[in-house]
């Protein structure tokens, strides 16, 4: 691992244990420890993005060691955007130990020596390939907010329901909140990933010749699509419970789509 990546990975495990602390302890001074980590962390992971990109000569994310770091990078972005609007702190306590596990395994992830970046992003529409994957990723993580504010509501419903309050059932977002953070997440990622495939498409056309290849990869984003598409249509009857329960649902389809095609093969296999 290179110098600037141990940095953004340490300051990550250091944010990581210290927003579970301040969830736990609920102690200001943990707090700030843990933002000033993670923006260290950030800044560190952002400028080791832009070397890799400078020093390898192809956008950073071909590969499953490159695609990984994104992600997590992609991970820490969500949260901060959740946290400026809607100041949920405890979305942290399952966010960072997730991106903390990403860059691990990307430091530790094989890469395949059959594909070259070349032979993937080059053609004519070349610019497409960056495009479309960044969509694709952003949309992932923002399912992932989905995904946690889902947990976090079935946490508390269940609590109100059997009326036993844990010490940290007045710690998490009141239940309209946290159903107003999926919402509005599922409908920023189910636009991101209509984007990345509509992108997707275009570049497979141009450098196949072909706009559908049958392909795992291809088969479940639609499948995950036409999911949090129908989630969004009957948002206003699915609110509270249902709502939630799609969230997870749509998240472990979303896994599925990432990881569990690449052992299915196919023309997605460097992604």
């Amino acid at each position: 691992m290179r110098p600037l990546l141990i940095a953004a990975l340490a300051a990550y495990v250091v944010a990581a244990i210290h927003i579970i602390l301040a969830f736990i302890n609920k102690r200001r001074a943990v707090e700030r420890v843990a933002f000033v980590s993670l923006a260290a962390g950030f800044a560190a992971h952002t400028t080791t993005l832009v070397l890799d990109w400078a020093q390898a000569g192809h956008y950073p994310l071909f590969g499953l060691r490159e695609t990984l770091s994104f992600l997590a990078w992609t991970l820490v972005i969500a949260y901060g955007w959740a946290l400026v609007r809607y100041h949920t702190k405890s979305l942290g306590t399952l966010t960072l130990p997730l991106v903390v596990g990403l860059l691990m395994w990307s430091a530790l992830a094989r890469e395949s020596e059959t594909l070259t970046a070349g032979t993937v992003t080059g053609g004519v529409a070349a610019w497409l390939f960056p495009v479309h994957t960044t969509l694709l990723l952003f949309a992932y993580a923002a399912f992932f907010v989905v995904f946690a504010a889902s947990v976090m509501y079935l946490w508390q419903e269940r609590e109100l329901k059997l009326k036993t309050f844990s010490a940290f059932f007045h710690r998490l977002p009141s239940l309209s909140t946290v159903d107003d953070i999926g919402s509005t997440a599922a409908g920023i990622g189910f636009t991101l990933l209509s984007l990345g495939i509509i992108t997707g498409v275009i570049w497979s056309s141009t450098r196949s010749g072909r706009l559908w290849h049958n392909d795992p990869k291809e088969v479940f984003a639609v499948l995950t699509w036409l999911l949090y598409l129908t989630m969004i249509h009957y948002r206003a009857q699915w609110r509270g419970r249902k709502a939630a329960w799609a969230g997870v649902a749509g998240f472990a389809l979303v896994v599925f789509t990432f990881l569990g095609t690449r052992l299915m093969g196919g023309y997605h296999v460097f992604g």
